[in-house]
């Protein structure tokens, strides 16, 4: 039997020794789009080795026709097999080289990173974590700023950049520095702001509760008060219940129900009255921007800090009431009745006398004793202000207040004069005491008997009521006048957060306007801020410090590169101290780097290529090896200068440190390494974040071709999901058009390095919509906002085979769907789907068969749902089902003028409910 060897082959190998072998090399090459790796090899061993044993014919190579064996160990056979393996060996290396020189396929970092600068792209190199410093400086309490001036104690403190700050190492951490990258000027009065804790009460006549200072006030029921409201006449009233409420140190009074005065006014009261200086008494009653305040008090030579002192004192201004701590009658009150009067006294000693001893206009048979009002028994002279009390009560004196009440008829009077008399009247003698009151109106509406006097008045602080709602909004009022803040400063506030109570949280904020508010009693600074705060805070828990400074990760060192060469082209120098800090900036990368080289003392700038530069420009350009190490080159003479000849004349300056080991937790940063005078400590009131570890291979891959989609411009709406995604610190983005009714928006959602959330108030994304409104179109609206992390929940029974042992199947299932739902591995608004679970745990090497009882969002819907299959999804028959088929994750909806950021469904960080089917 023969068989055929080849095309050109016409004879037929009668020996049989080659049936079943043709020539199977060079092997067809064919490859699909969209593949990991391609297959570029022409042939391997076993097809060399049958291709070359089937070219051993008599047609081909006359001169072996009698070599009739095919043996393995024949010489002949092994030498071709020996050839085969070489074959093999460089088509595997011929493969990998076509492999490595394409960037979906290259699987080494530095073929990525050769393939990148290709295209002018480098690999990012990290970005430093960032955060907000608090500082507090030393404060002398007691100390009036002379005499903190005589002990040569700054009124301010000055904390340059470059202050570190040393973290308190974790388990199996290691301590980071931080370092400044602003020049602040802090002050003591800084450290702790409250917010406006208090207000003053504002009187009304139909008040039913009065609230007023201190415990021991002796006031108890029935006592009358005197109040003055802050609008219309005095009101007096009586106290029905009084309560002290010890943790406020105040008393609440309960009052009885409002009696009808008749007009009169009483002076608002005060304690401790200020006087004001003839300049700061023009800003009582006003709202005064503090640029304007300060520009005032230089051109009327006054000093502000005195001018704040003058006003804050009017928060010492308490408004007060009037209590009448004596209750007497009118004399007369007890006479007896005129018919119960014997002839003789009706008549007097006289006889006949209708008048007896009554004197002036008491001759009416029918007038009724006591029983008439206080006017029918005075003229019109000085005496007919004067009013007899049933007794004496030294306590009343001049210029104090009383108030005659009659039913539900009351008048306020002022004492002019209060004296001891003797007196006579309605067959009555008795020691009294006479008030001469400032008027006799409105005598007629009370009674001799009828009229009770409340006197002995006596000023009663009121207290101040505290504020309850919440800080929150751009609007903050401080708990008092606090001097020097100013716009554009960073300030840190932190605090209870009202709607999660028990939950403390803290956030940065700048200032955007700082006005001062001087009222009659009480003055404080308003702050504006430039932004509403993210959370509400409990408004007695808040503390805001405006001692704030910006610190990023690294720390600063200089060293010596070495000396120049004038004799050398693109002469190279390698930084010493690994790894090279990059900040985050607003550039079209995300990052700027620390280094500063200079030669003999000159500063050279660095500059992305030497290509297009002249001979004479003092340039650098950098590079980031694999390993780490930043290599400084300079130019040849004609694209950049070359470097000057001397001895160690080229030093650097930059700080060392960057990625995710800057992710420090709020407060850990603790330890001053460098102690500006008058700097108490320093902390961070927030977590670390913004850092970013030097890019991945499969990140670089994707984003190397970002920056060619974009050339750092940006005009579609892919261009704004492009460049945020290569954005240093940012690792997911999706772009969605908005519409804010008049014209069209764009709306992106992003996410931070392993899923942290981007925040508003961090330098990252300050910095990312900075650089994405100057690379874009300024007229656009253009929002940022971090995604929505939500979770779903996973119950399921595996079928396990005979051979494996369950534990290992489990865990093995249960790691392979954390990689498969991971935060990498998920994009915004994908879906979960049953099937999608069950091919994943069915791919699982052991298991035999699936039974998933339980998939269903453990997070449900925190927003108003925009997408249609969400909004049904959501609908409370379905909402709780332990088992769906598909579980949505929302996506921020186009067209809409209120748009949410995108949802990203991962599996629930919890244990998995993972069983062994029997």
């Amino acid at each position: 039997m023969s068989t055929k060897l080849g095309s050109s082959q016409t004879e037929l190998n009668d020996c049989g020794c080659c049936e079943g072998i043709a020539v199977e090399t060079p092997v067809e090459i064919a490859n699909r789009p969209g593949l990991s790796a391609i297959a570029y090899r022409v042939g391997e061993h076993a097809q060399f080795r049958d291709t070359l044993v089937a070219r051993l014919s008599a047609a081909s190579y006359p001169a072996l026709k009698y070599l009739t064996t095919r043996d393995a160990d024949d010489f002949s056979l092994a030498l071709l097999d020996a050839w085969a393996t070489v074959a093999d060996v460089l088509t595997f290396y011929q493969e990998r080289i076509a492999n490595e020189s394409y960037l979906r396929t290259a699987t080494e970092r530095l073929s990525i990173l050769e393939l990148a600068r290709l295209v002018g792209y480098e690999l990012r190199p990290g970005v430093a974590a960032s955060t907000y410093l608090a500082f507090t400086i030393n404060d002398a309490p007691g100390i009036t700023r002379e005499q903190a001036a005589a002990f040569g104690m700054p009124e301010r403190a000055v904390i340059d950049a470059g202050v570190k700050v040393q973290s308190i190492p974790g388990p199996d951490e290691k301590p980071q520095v931080f370092e400044t990258v602003e020049r602040i000027k802090a002050r003591a009065e800084w450290n702790e702001i409250r917010p406006r804790l208090t207000r003053p009460q504002v009187l009304k006549a139909n008040d039913t509760v009065i609230y007023f200072a201190g415990l021991a006030n002796g006031l108890k029921k029935g006592d009358g008060l005197l109040i003055t409201p802050d609008e219309g006449n005095a009101s007096f009233r009586q106290i029905a219940e009084v309560e002290t409420e010890n943790d406020k140190q105040r008393t609440k009074v309960i009052l009885q129900p409002h009696v009808a005065d008749v007009g009169t006014h009483v002076p608002a009261r005060t304690r401790n009255a200020v006087t004001l200086s003839p300049f700061a008494q023009q800003f009582v009653q006003t709202t005064t921007n503090q640029t304007e305040l300060y520009a005032l008090s230089l051109v009327h030579n006054f000093n502000i800090l005195d001018l704040h002192d003058n006003l804050a004192a009017l928060k010492q201004i308490q408004r007060t009431v009037l209590v009448m701590r004596v209750r007497a009658a009118i004399f007369g009150h007890n006479a007896p009745e005129w018919s119960a009067l014997s002839l003789a006294q009706r008549n007097g000693e006289r006889g006949g006398n209708p008048y007896g001893f009554y004197p002036g206009p008491y001759h009416d048979r029918e007038f009724k004793w006591a029983d008439n009002s206080l006017a029918s028994y005075h003229g019109t002279s000085l005496n007919s202000r004067q009013v007899f009390l049933d007794n004496l009560y030294p306590t009343i004196v001049k210029h104090s207040w009383v108030v005659l009440k009659d039913d539900n008829t009351a008048k306020a009077y002022q004492v002019e004069q209060a004296a001891e008399v003797s007196k006579s009247d309605f067959t009555l003698s008795a020691k009294v005491t006479r008030l001469t009151l400032d008027s006799h109106n409105f005598f007629g509406v009370f009674g001799i008997r009828t009229t009770t006097v409340f006197a002995q008045s006596e000023e009663l602080e009121l207290a101040r009521l505290p504020k309850h709602e919440p800080v929150a909004g751009v609007e903050i009022d401080l708990d008092t006048l606090v001097d020097g803040l100013f716009e554009g400063q960073s300030i840190i506030i932190c605090g209870e957060r009202a709607h999660v109570r028990g939950v403390n949280a803290c956030e940065q904020a700048t200032i955007s306007k700082v006005e001062q508010v001087v009222e009659t009693e009480d003055s404080y600074t308003r702050i504006t801020l430039s932004a509403p705060l993210r959370y509400d805070y409990v408004r007695a828990t808040a503390t805001i410090n405006a001692n704030v400074a910006l610190a990023t990760h690294g720390e600063t060192v200089t060293e010596v590169l070495g000396g120049g060469d004038a004799a050398k082209t693109y002469q190279r120098f390698t930084l010493r101290q690994p790894p090279l800090t990059f900040v985050s900036a607003d550039t079209p990368s995300g990052t700027r780097s620390t280094l500063e080289v200079r030669v003999n003392d000159i500063l050279w700038h660095e500059v992305p290529t030497l290509y297009g530069h002249g001979p004479h420009e003092r340039i650098y350009t950098t590079h980031t090896d694999d390993d780490g190490k930043t290599v400084v080159q300079f130019g040849d003479g004609q694209t950049g200068a070359r470097v000057p000849s001397g001895q160690e004349n080229v030093t650097a300056t930059y700080r060392r440190g960057i990625g995710l080991s800057g992710l420090l937790k709020a407060n850990q940063l603790s330890q001053l390494m460098t102690r500006p005078l008058g700097v108490k400590s320093a902390t961070n009131p927030r977590a670390t974040s913004g850092a970013a570890a030097p890019e991945a291979r499969d990140d670089a891959r994707r984003n190397a071709t970002l920056t060619l989609h974009t050339l750092d411009r940006i005009v579609s709406l892919s261009d704004y999901e492009d460049f945020a995604r290569a954005f240093a610190g940012v690792s997911k983005a999706l772009a969605t058009w908005t519409w804010s009714g008049e014209r069209r928006g764009v709306f992106v959602t992003v996410a931070g390095a392993d899923g942290a959330r981007i925040e508003s108030d961090s330098p990252l994304y300050k910095n990312l919509l900075k650089a994405m409104r100057a690379a874009g179109d300024s007229s656009v609206p253009l929002q940022v906002q971090t995604y929505e992390p939500r979770f779903f929940v996973l119950k399921a029974k595996v079928q396990v085979r005979a051979d494996y042992l369950p534990e290992k199947v489990l865990a093995e299932t249960e790691a392979r769907l954390r990689r498969a739902f991971s935060f990498d591995a998920r994009s915004f608004g994908q879906p979960v789907t049953l099937s999608e679970v069950i091919a994943i745990m069915q791919a699982t090497p052991g298991v035999v068969a699936v039974d998933v009882d339980q998939l269903y969002r453990s997070t449900g819907p925190t927003r108003i749902v925009q997408r249609l299959d969400i909004l049904r999804l959501f609908q409370p028959f379905r909402l709780f089902q332990p088992l769906q088929t598909r579980l949505p994750a929302a996506a921020p909806f186009a067209g809409t003028d209120r748009v949410f950021a995108a949802e990203l469904l991962t599996l629930d960080p919890r244990p998995l409910k993972l069983e062994v089917l029997p």
